[in-house]
């Protein structure tokens, strides 16, 4: 048996029609071979996802801004997240899937600061850690909700190598985005550059098992790992060993180079503490025929490692 293998989210739009189109997704997904699938993000990007999560938000030339405060809206039922992925388990369930199904959620501090970018609103300015902390409740909110339907949960949260907040205040609204989670059902990812105070706070972080975070683009990620880190935090690390910003099939992640990757992070942290291993970020902007083959060299790269 090799390493347990998962996307990061996001899959290229593989149908005009939604539903369609996220069936489509969890086959692709469960045909290659993937352990842990998700509804590939089918809908929309990262951010819009969350914009009838919400109070005080609303979409502007397909951007999302502010417009008050941010609230959770009453019924997360109907939510684009909790719904596309009600959709996909109950496509699961009649397929007779046995795969775990995941759902990325836009953390708190790279939604909080793409929505305030340009205008703040309530909160004055952008590093007002009251819209992050306001953004993280209604993140806790759809993932509770999530879980309780037996979904895992991972926090997506590239604005912390984008360095958004400072490393020192990332902790505060992760802690409310993940208050009350099964540790067990629940992840975050980080893609991009880190620094290793960001790889400390993150790991600091409550209810998070593991951290997902890139290598494959970002190799100087890995120097910033040790065991100590994440024994103390009985975290684990999801490996990003395939890169995903690639235009042509010469410049894809071999499964071999992968397995390199891997091993380096393996002896940095120890073996027993990698969890999975996935693309280095989501693929909604890789080509489709690209897209499958990172997921089939996903796929052999832990088939090697066995």
């Amino acid at each position: 048996m090799g390493l347990t293998t998962t996307v990061i989210g996001s899959l290229p739009r593989l149908h005009e029609d939604l539903k369609t189109s996220i069936w489509l997704a969890i086959d692709l997904q469960v045909e290659t071979g993937l352990d842990i699938v998700s509804d590939g993000e089918q809908r929309t990007d990262m951010l819009s996802y969350l914009s009838n999560s919400m109070h005080g938000v609303k979409m502007l030339d397909e951007k999302i801004c502010l417009t008050g405060r941010i609230k959770p809206v009453e019924n997360m039922e109907e939510s684009f997240k909790v719904a596309d992925f009600l959709e996909a388990k109950k496509h699961m369930v009649e397929k007779g899937y046995s795969n775990s199904l995941k759902v990325g959620i836009a953390g708190p501090i790279t939604f909080g600061f793409s929505a305030a970018m340009k205008n703040a609103g309530p909160y004055d300015n952008v590093r007002n850690m009251e819209l992050y902390n306001d953004a993280a409740l209604v993140v806790n909110r759809i993932a509770r909700l999530i879980q309780s339907h037996d979904g895992l949960v991972q926090i997506d949260e590239p604005g912390v190598s984008a360095r958004f907040l400072d490393p020192d205040k990332i902790s505060e609204p992760l802690d409310i985005a993940s208050e009350g989670l099964d540790p067990k059902m629940t992840s975050m990812h980080t893609c991009g550059k880190l620094s290793l105070k960001a790889v400390k706070n993150l790991s600091m972080v409550k209810n998070v098992s593991v951290l997902s975070l890139e290598f494959a683009g970002s190799p100087g990620n890995i120097e910033l790992l040790s065991r100590s880190i994440f024994e103390e935090s009985s975290k684990k690390i999801g490996v990003g060993c395939m890169e995903v910003n690639v235009l042509t099939k010469e410049g894809l992640t071999a499964p071999e180079k992968a397995v390199e990757i891997i091993g380096k992070v393996a002896s940095r942290i120890g073996g027993e503490n990698i969890a999975y291993i996935h693309p280095d970020c989501g693929l909604r902007r890789t080509k489709p025929d690209l897209a499958l083959l990172i997921l089939k060299n996903l796929v052999n790269a832990s088939k090697i490692c066995t």
